[in-house]
């Protein structure tokens, strides 16, 4: 496996310089060769380069627009992993149908969506097919997604705190949504609010939190074993 500094370094330059086909192509040569897997990308290179870009921008009072073009990018290279999400799956679980289902969204007024994308990833890696249905999302879009799946996974992502009692009140009607159902689901809450709030597990009641890779498959080996 590659030394993920290099390929951050040379990334986060590639970001800075708003140069889409050479992030892309980092990131894909690295993942073609083998030189590196998909959680590493996302982990030690996605992520904290969108980090450095988001502290530059407080430090810097960098505009808007580029902050934007900087996930534009990210988002690409997510597209243009996909396949790799996929092989890597397809290698480490092999014929594993069917599939439980899980359902990735963000918190209505939430438009930060990369870390549920990335999420959506990792499940699928875990043999889960994973579907991401948008950033800002309406409870009653989650209910109807939720009628249609049936997933045993309800995955919601946050990044402001002031949307945490906004949460909490999603997840009550969400238990209620869950104690009606003929398929029961676990639900999982993660991102930057969560990561740095304290007292979540008070405040807001999910089933599980999650912001890793490592996280989800701590989450799938304890449901497994219930």
């Amino acid at each position: 496996m590659e030394k993920s500094p290099e390929l951050l370094a040379n990334f986060s330059q590639a970001l800075i310089r708003h140069d889409k086909e050479n992030a892309v192509k980092l990131i894909t040569e690295a993942l073609e060769n083998r030189r590196i897997d998909v959680k590493t990308v996302y982990e030690s290179i996605l992520a904290p380069s969108l980090n450095q870009i988001s502290n530059f921008k407080i430090e810097q009072e960098m505009p808007i627009w580029e902050e934007h073009l900087s996930s534009s990018i990210v988002r690409s290279v997510l597209e243009a992993a996909y396949p790799f999400v996929l092989a890597e799956r397809d290698a480490q679980y092999d014929d594993v149908l069917p599939r439980q289902k899980a359902l990735v969204f963000c918190l209505e007024e939430e438009y930060h969506e990369i870390g549920a994308r990335m999420i959506t990833d990792f499940l699928t890696l875990l043999a889960y097919d994973a579907y991401y249905i948008g950033a800002n999302t309406p409870m009653r879009e989650v209910i109807k997604a939720i009628d249609f799946f049936k997933p045993t996974l309800v995955c919601i992502s946050i990044t402001n705190f002031y949307h945490l009692s906004k949460l909490h009140r999603l997840i009550e009607q969400l238990k209620v949504k869950e104690g009606q159902s003929d398929t029961p689901f676990s639900l999982i809450v993660g991102g930057y609010a969560i990561q740095h709030s304290s007292n979540v597990d008070e405040l807001l009641k999910a089933d599980y939190y999650a912001n890793t890779f490592d996280d989800l498959q701590k989450i799938k080996e304890a449901i497994l074993c219930v």
